[in-house]
Order: structure tokens, then C-alpha cells, then sequence
């Protein structure tokens, strides 16, 4: 059982403000140098793959708590995830928009009232909420876009 975490503005305003940081990147980082800078294990695009891809995951479970009763959803494995999409050779700026869609997307499915707060049952958390689901992802989000963002800062 994990606790439940709250969405609110600030959490929206993460999601905006992290996938416009993730647009700026790739837009003014050269593809080659994403591929070739290491964060541990991940490339810098592989990250940006994973967080397109946990966003889409994400946006996708709130979308089920509006359109189902008690949803149940289930972990996924972020590495098989990965492999299936090819996310190291994919192009930085299609994962860039895949990610501001997807948080677009969780953004306004959660401003609708009551949305927050409907339920869901995860597999490995127990009962959380939509709200839960975009609150995770703001935080998910905003740790690897903030490394992203300190290796690679905007240019004057």
C-alpha cells in the first residue's frame, strides 16, 4: 500500500513547465550529443523515452479511473516498455511531443471536477485515485527532467 498522493496546480503546472523543458532540449541539444550523454545507465534520449513513455502509461490510467469503475491496472516493466518502442534510436523530438501530449492530456482529464478523486486499484499500490496517477507522474516527471535540465541548461 502506498499513500495516496494529491494533485493540485502545482503538480499541472509541473507537468507543463517539464515537458516545455524537454521541447527546449531537443530543440537546441544536437540528437548525437543526446545520445551519447549518460545519466548512469540511460542516454539522455533514453530518458527522454522513458518519460514519454510513463506519461503515456500515466495519462492512460487516469483516462481509465474516468472511463471505468475501479479500475484495475497493473506495473509495467519500464526496461520492456523501452525495448518494444526502440526508444534509444527514435528521434528526440517525436518523444518530445509524445511527452507534451501525454501530459497535456493528464492535465485536462484532472481539471474536470470529481476526476481527482476517482478510484483505481494498482496492482502493486492498492487503492489510489486519478489524482494519485498525476501526481506520480508530475514527480516522475520533474527528478529526471531537473538532471536533464542541469546538463543541459538553456543558452543565453
Amino acid at each position: 500500500m502506498i499513500e495516496r498522493l494529491r494533485y493540485d496546480e502545482d503538480k499541472a503546472l509541473l507537468l507543463a513547465d517539464d515537458a516545455a523543458t524537454i521541447a527546449r532540449i531537443v530543440r537546441t541539444v544536437p540528437p548525437d550529443r543526446l545520445r551519447a550523454t549518460k545519466f548512469d545507465q540511460w542516454t539522455a534520449v533514453e530518458i527522454i523515452g522513458h518519460l514519454a513513455d510513463a506519461a503515456e502509461i500515466f495519462a492512460d490510467r487516469v483516462q481509465r479511473c474516468v472511463d471505468e469503475e475501479k479500475p484495475q491496472v497493473a506495473s509495467y516493466d519500464q526496461d520492456e516498455v523501452a525495448s518494444e518502442r526502440g526508444n534509444d534510436v527514435r528521434d528526440p523530438l517525436e518523444l518530445s511531443r509524445r511527452l507534451s501530449a501525454a501530459h497535456s492530456r493528464i492535465i485536462h482529464l484532472l481539471q474536470r471536477p470529481g476526476v481527482a478523486a476517482r478510484p483505481a486499484v494498482h496492482s502493486a499500490w492498492g487503492e489510489v485515485d486519478a489524482g494519485h496517477f498525476g501526481a506520480y507522474q508530475a514527480a516522475h516527471s520533474h527528478g529526471h527532467t531537473s538532471e536533464l535540465s542541469a546538463a543541459f541548461p538553456p543558452t543565453v
